[in-house]
């Protein structure tokens, strides 16, 4: 009887333990993981285009695609959405072009970045838009100030 007395103690401390961290997990600020996207994501697909996504701060943010980059003009990235939503606007050569995105890690160091023709999909898929992953090359130095 003391026997499964305790084992029903401690199944109650694990599973209140692991829904704890959970929670702790969930309730990541935007600003905390847009703090963890800064860094220069070079594209790491089967073709050589040489692009990246730079993220320096919340204000700079560079795409380099075949030779080319731009700084974005504007952005929005939601996260509230798995994945996050990531929404951009480019100026080329006279006008302003406006994309839809989606982008989520797969581990601390690589992106997966769907980039759609119109529509935005809620998941990643093979039968719209560019699907492209991206490897952190190196990360923005940040220096923080002892008060």
């Amino acid at each position: 009887m003391k026997k499964c007395i305790i084992i029903a103690i401690v199944c109650t401390f694990l599973s209140t333990f692991s829904f704890s961290q959970g929670n702790l997990a969930s309730q990541e600020t935007p600003q905390k993981r847009f703090n963890s996207m800064i860094g220069l994501w070079q594209i790491v697909n089967n073709q050589d285009t040489g692009g990246s996504l730079e993220i320096i701060d919340s204000t700079s943010i560079f795409i380099k695609f075949m030779g080319d980059e731009k700084r974005l003009i504007s952005y929005k990235i939601d996260f509230s959405h798995s994945p996050y939503w990531f929404d951009f606007s480019v100026r080329d050569t006279a006008s302003i072009q406006n994309f839809k995105s989606i982008i989520d890690f797969v581990n601390d160091d690589m992106l997966k970045w769907q980039i759609f023709d119109g529509e935005r999909s809620d998941h990643f898929t093979s039968s719209s838009g560019e699907l492209f992953y991206l490897k952190r090359t190196r990360k923005t130095n940040t220096f923080f100030t002892a008060n």
